[in-house]
C-alpha cells in the first residue's frame, strides 16, 4: 500500500513536469486539481462534498445526514437551531433527519410517493412528514395550515414554492424566519418582493451544494429580534 502511494505521487510528479514543459495553463489547472482532490485536509474533504460525491447522497465527512443546501448556510443553522424550535419543511429527505438532531419537533411534506415510502421508514421521534401530492397554489402548498399551529423556522426546498412561502408567512410569528433555497433562480423574485412588502428583511448565502458543482444560494427572511438571532 505504501509503495502503491509512493508510486503515485512519483506519476503525479511526472505528470506535473511534463504539463509545465508543454501547457503552463493546463499545469495550473492540474495543480488546482491535486489541492483539491488529492489533499484531504482540503475544503471538499473536510466539508463532506468529497464523501457526498462518492455516495450520491448529501452526508457529511462522518457520514451523517445533512441537508442538501449550501456548506454555509447549513452551517449557520447549525450552530443557530435549539432543542426549543419547531421546524417545517417543503421537502422532506436527508434534511429531516439534520433538523431533527437539533430542534424539538419537525413537520415535513412530501410529494413523491416513493421517496415518502423510504424517508418514513427512517424517522426519528420527533419528525413526521405527511404526503400530499404536488398541485398549484393548492392542498401541498397549504398542508402547513392542517396542524393550526405556528413554527418558528419553514424550510421552503419543494414545489410550488412562491405559494408555500406565502402560506410560510402566515404560519410563523414574529420570531420566525424563513429560508427559501436555490433561492437565485428568478421565478421566486415574487417571493422576494412579499417578503419586502411584509416588512422582512432578507440575507442571502451562497455556496456549494454537498456533491454539487455550482454556486447555489440560500435566502433568510427575518425580522428585528428573530429566533436566529440575526
Amino acid at each position: 500500500m505504501v509503495q502503491r502511494e509512493i508510486n503515485l505521487v512519483q506519476l503525479s510528479r511526472l505528470i506535473l513536469k511534463l504539463l509545465d514543459y508543454f501547457s503552463p495553463d493546463r499545469a495550473n489547472r492540474y495543480r488546482v486539481f491535486r489541492a483539491l482532490i488529492s489533499n484531504r485536509n482540503s475544503y471538499l474533504y473536510s466539508s463532506g462534498w468529497m464523501r457526498s460525491f462518492l455516495a450520491g447522497k448529501p452526508v457529511s465527512k462522518g457520514g451523517e445526514p445533512v441537508p442538501w443546501m449550501n456548506y454555509p448556510v447549513v452551517s449557520l443553522l447549525g450552530e443557530r437551531l435549539t432543542a426549543e424550535m419547531t421546524l417545517f419543511e417543503y421537502g422532506s429527505g436527508f434534511s429531516t433527519q439534520f433538523w431533527a438532531s437539533r430542534v424539538r419537533e419537525v413537520v415535513s411534506v412530501e410529494y413523491d410517493r416513493n421517496w415518502y415510502d423510504l424517508i418514513v421508514t427512517e424517522l426519528p421521534s420527533n419528525a413526521r412528514v405527511i404526503f400530499q401530492e404536488q398541485d398549484v397554489n393548492g392542498e401541498y402548498c397549504r398542508t402547513i395550515f392542517r396542524d393550526n399551529r405556528e413554527y418558528d423556522i419553514v424550510v421552503v426546498d419543494g414545489r410550488d414554492r412562491v405559494n408555500c412561502i406565502k402560506s410560510a408567512f402566515m404560519s410563523i410569528g414574529e420570531t420566525g424566519v424563513v429560508i427559501l433555497d436555490d433561492s437565485q433562480r428568478e421565478r421566486y423574485n415574487e417571493a422576494f418582493a412579499l417578503a419586502k412588502n411584509k416588512g422582512y428583511k432578507a440575507i442571502s448565502i451562497e455556496g456549494l451544494k454537498p456533491g454539487g458543482s455550482g454556486v447555489d444560494r440560500s435566502t433568510i427572511f427575518y425580522k428585528e429580534g428573530n429566533c436566529l438571532g440575526i
